[in-house]
């Protein structure tokens, strides 16, 4: 037994000399690997890809909206009634949803030519209530509102490089903030647009751009009953700006065409723009044209440190010829149409075109003749930060239509469009906000050479008003 113990004594004794000595030994053990990298030359958020040279952001937010606005009747305007009903207040849903996720990234490298920067923008959206529009016709009215719909909308997907910009990226004529939940009394697209542009960098805080723009991206009608128009076509844009610690100004302006079909109708009856005209069919082409038309304006944004760090306040100013998407947002249209949008206001729904028709008969021996649709705004909108978790966001727009003057009866004239709304915004953490917000229009019409039904009635509905009411909770990152 003494010997069995010596040799177990003697065994541990020296695994414990040989394990002190293994501790002594430099470790084999790798370090850490670092495995993403920070890229700060761009800004917070970036980092390596790793095994390259370009950085990598990626970002995004998830929404959710619920809305509630009151229900409007709408009537149409006919040769023989101003009462044939468009939309029932009764039929209408006054309550929806939008849930919407977006998600983006930035990458970018640089080159000898400068950053060469992709980007790309996808928003999915899930929406019911007053949210959809699905519109059934069952011969006395439209019902506005339905069933959850969902969608996925390609905001943006752009290459940048040496001043070029070609794909899907925000547009170069409208400037103001879209960071309202309503829609708004000046141009605007959320979704982005199609084109190729170049911006040349002078020093000073000058720069300018010239870009080749998808037409179709402004979303505004060109004509609704008597002619036909491409599918999409290409709009002429460019913008000089001045950037300045106070702030920014830029000068915008697009230039296109408006093609037409001159027809006629098999009836001879001349169709005209209003809901609840028309004619029984569509004859022969009688010559097609077009239209030159543009839209011109400036805005400007300044800093307000004096009232509060983060204040800031935009103006506005755009004329129109031909072109009222340089007017109003396509959200905004809605307002003065009885889309779904437009339920908004009762009364009646006016749907303006660019171009309008101006006299003729619809026939072949007297084709009709063709106006510009011409108007202007005046638009400003405040940020104002009450402390660091709360703010106020505050707009207010005039908008005036002005169609050509016709010969037909029942067409639209004036139509005058006045906007305000207001957002209170809590973020009891940054990125996270939690708002309301209430919006006014008020709609005031005028109808060229009106039916003496119309006109014996008193003229209802020209001048009408209404209210919408949203409450967002929004996550970005």
């Amino acid at each position: 037994m003494k010997l069995v113990s010596s040799l177990l004594l003697s065994s541990v004794a020296a695994f414990a000399v040989v394990g002190a000595q293994a501790a002594d030994l430099p470790s084999k053990k790798a370090a850490p690997s670092t495995y993403v990298k920070i890229c700060d030359a761009y800004g917070a958020g970036f980092f390596y890809i790793p095994g390259t040279d370009t950085c990598l952001r990626v970002g995004g937010y998830v929404r959710a909206e619920y809305q509630y606005t009151p229900a409007k009747r709408v009537v149409t305007l006919s040769t023989s009634s101003y009462t044939d009903p468009a939309q029932v207040s009764g039929s209408l849903d006054t309550s929806g949803m939008e849930m919407r996720g977006r998600a983006e990234l930035d990458a970018r490298t640089e080159t000898a030519w400068g950053t060469a920067r992709t980007f790309i923008r996808l928003r999915l959206t899930n929406n019911d209530g007053i949210r959809v529009f699905t519109q059934a016709n069952n011969g006395t009215y439209t019902n506005q509102g339905g069933a959850a719909s969902q969608g996925t909308t390609l905001e943006a997907a752009s290459v940048q490089w040496a001043g070029f910009t070609f794909g899907i990226a925000p547009n170069n004529y409208g400037f103001m903030p879209s960071i309202f939940y309503s829609s708004t009394p000046w141009a605007g697209f959320p979704n982005g647009q199609k084109q190729i542009a170049y911006t040349a960098t002078f020093g000073g805080g000058l720069s300018a751009t010239v870009a080749i723009e998808d037409k179709g991206e402004w979303n505004t009608a060109v004509a609704k009953t008597y002619n036909n128009t491409p599918a999409n076509g290409y709009q002429f844009t460019a913008n000089i700006r001045y950037d300045q610690p106070w702030g920014w100004a830029i000068v915008h302006g697009t230039v296109g065409n408006n093609s037409y079909n001159n027809s006629y109708t098999t009836a001879g009856a001349a169709p005209g723009v209003l809901a609840g005209i028309g004619a029984s069919g569509f004859g022969a082409l009688n010559g097609s044209s077009t239209k030159s038309e543009y839209s011109v304006g400036a805005t400007a944004m300044f800093n307000l440190p004096m009232l509060a760090p983060g204040d800031k306040l935009w103006l506005t100013a755009n004329y129109a010829n031909g072109w009222i998407g340089g007017l109003l947002s396509t959200g905004g249209l809605s307002n003065i149409s009885n889309s779904s949008g437009g339920r908004i206001l009762g009364g009646i729904g006016r749907v303006d075109t660019n171009i309008t028709v101006t006299g003729g008969a619809g026939s072949l021996a007297s084709p009709f003749t063709i106006g510009n649709t011409t108007g202007w705004n005046v638009a400003a909108a405040l940020v104002h930060n009450w402390t660091a978790n709360w703010r106020s966001q505050a707009a207010a727009g005039y908008v005036e239509i002005n169609p050509s003057t016709t010969t037909l009866a029942n067409q639209w004239g004036k139509g005058r469009v006045f906007e305000v709304q207001h957002s209170l915004i809590f973020s009891p953490v940054k990125d996270l906000d939690i708002g309301l917000e209430l919006q006014y229009v008020n709609l005031k019409n005028n109808v060229q050479n009106a039916n003496a039904a119309f006109v014996a009635a008193g003229s209802p509905g020209l001048s009408e008003s209404g209210w919408s009411s949203k409450l967002r909770v929004e996550r970005n990152f």
